[in-house]
């Protein structure tokens, strides 16, 4: 049955439950209050009803039978007792009202009887000093107590018993807004916990989509939550299943285009070589090896994201200075920081990293004016190589545009400055492939500062 009910109709269950559960604790709580204080409900007046029933009662009774009749009335809401003078008044308030009602109810005279209340009954709101100015306009408090001179002159003194014997009274007792309170936090708890636990499913998605890069499946549970959300994870996975397979034929397809254009450029050398005009063979020699280069970074581009990442130990230091080194065969000088720093190991594909490495320092070599300075640095998890030069730099608004396919700040088509435009986008790539960045800033020595960044291992 659960299983056909969509995600909007279990919150709303739940927050229907929850409000069902609000109502019938409120209406638990009102039967137990009213069984508690039974006749309280049946008359505005209960204890003083009762008192001037007990007044009459031993007004007329004989004096032999009144300890019979005091232990009688005495219990949980009414203790009576018969004195010979009347109570100390001290923290009582004279009650008129309560006064008049007790004499309509037991035909005494007036001056045989009075009624009292005290502070703890008052009513809230009523100040204690005010009381004589407020009798008119309505009791002001609950009866404390009641004294009555009975017909031999002795004083019936009736005293109202207060109950303290457990929590659970006091509780109930308190205002419905409390209630409604106390009830509305609990059921925005319940309703908060039902909704985690039937969205755990879409965090769990979430998580499963967000690490999927297209080279292999990311393992997606079937969830037990609702049809919305079983089939959106059947639909990831079909997802999965056409994004892998599309990937896998277009490593297919680009392997074969490179195959075969480089088959066909290698013959169109062979023929070039043999023209007999030199200016012209140089010129087409040029003509395809620049082509060649141009098809080898554009594949390179494109097989980016269809190649998987290896998981071996490559330390950046090592990368960096074979990379050094080829330059220094061209009497390319470049500084390497001596920074003393901890090995500068990642997880990867070392093939893949140098290639990063090798535009970025390339793009640094190309643009300078004189000098080219490599760091490898470790601070905390993370591992960086920074490049700098001191050429004319990349423009702030450039800075993010220039990792973009095909794009070029020097807009010429000198093969000697301007590029395939793809040196950075391949070195991002492969960079985020490796769950790292490459990003570009003004460097110190005037040009381009270029970081690569990748979590370290070790």
């Amino acid at each position: 049955m659960m299983a056909r009910i969509g995600l909007l109709g279990r919150i709303m269950l739940l927050l229907l439950g929850s409000l069902s559960l609000m109502v019938l604790v409120t209406v638990a709580l009102d039967g137990w209050q009213r069984r508690q204080e039974g006749p309280r409900f049946a008359t505005r007046f209960p204890r003083v009803d009762q008192a001037a029933s007990i007044m009459t009662l031993l007004r007329d009774a004989e004096p032999v039978l009144r300890p019979a009749i005091l232990k009688a009335v005495s219990g949980e809401a009414l203790r009576a007792e018969i004195a010979d003078s009347a109570p100390d008044e001290a923290g009582l308030i004279r009650e008129p009202r309560l006064e008049r009602r007790l004499r309509r109810m037991t035909g005494a005279p007036e001056g045989l009887l009075r009624a009292y209340t005290d502070t703890a009954m008052l009513h809230p709101g009523v100040d204690p000093g005010d009381v004589n100015d407020r009798n008119q306009n309505g009791p002001i408090g609950k009866l404390a107590t009641a004294t009555y001179r009975l017909p031999d002159g002795r004083i019936l003194v009736i005293s109202a018993v207060e109950k303290h014997r457990s929590i659970m009274p006091w509780l109930v007792g308190q205002p419905l807004s409390l209630w409604v309170a106390v009830l509305g936090a609990v059921v925005a708890a319940l309703v908060l916990v039902g909704t985690r636990h039937e969205l755990a499913p879409l965090r769990r998605l979430t998580e499963a989509v967000t690490r999927f890069d297209g080279r292999a499946h990311q393992p997606v549970a079937t969830p037990k939550g609702a049809p919305e959300i079983r089939r959106l994870s059947q639909a990831i996975r079909d997802m999965q299943d056409r994004i892998v397979g599309l990937l896998g034929e277009r490593s297919l397809l680009i392997g074969a285009i490179s195959h075969d254009l480089k088959t066909y450029l290698t013959r169109l050398r062979l023929r070039a070589e043999g023209v007999a005009d030199p200016e012209r063979r140089d010129r087409l020699v040029e003509d395809l090896d620049a082509m060649t280069a141009l098809i080898d970074t554009s594949l390179g581009f494109a097989r980016g994201t269809a190649v998987e990442v290896g998981r071996t130990a490559v330390d950046l230091g090592d990368l960096v200075a074979v990379e050094v080194a080829e330059h220094a065969v061209q009497d390319t000088d470049i500084q390497i920081a001596d920074d003393d720093e901890q090995d500068a190991v990642v997880a990867g594909d070392a093939v893949a990293l140098r290639r990063v490495i090798a535009n970025l320092i390339g793009n640094a070599v190309k643009f300078r004016h004189s000098s080219v300075a490599v760091a490898v640095q470790r601070t905390g998890g993370l591992c960086r190589v920074v490049v700098e030069d001191d050429g004319p730099g990349i423009p702030e608004a450039e800075r993010a545009a220039v990792f973009s396919p095909f794009y070029r700040i020097e807009r010429s088509r000198n093969r000697e400055t301007g590029g395939t435009g793809l040196g950075l986008a391949i070195a991002q790539q492969i960079a985020e492939a490796h769950g790292g960045t490459v990003m570009a800033d003004a460097s110190p020595l005037g040009g381009a500062r270029l970081v690569l960044t990748l979590p370290a291992i070790g």
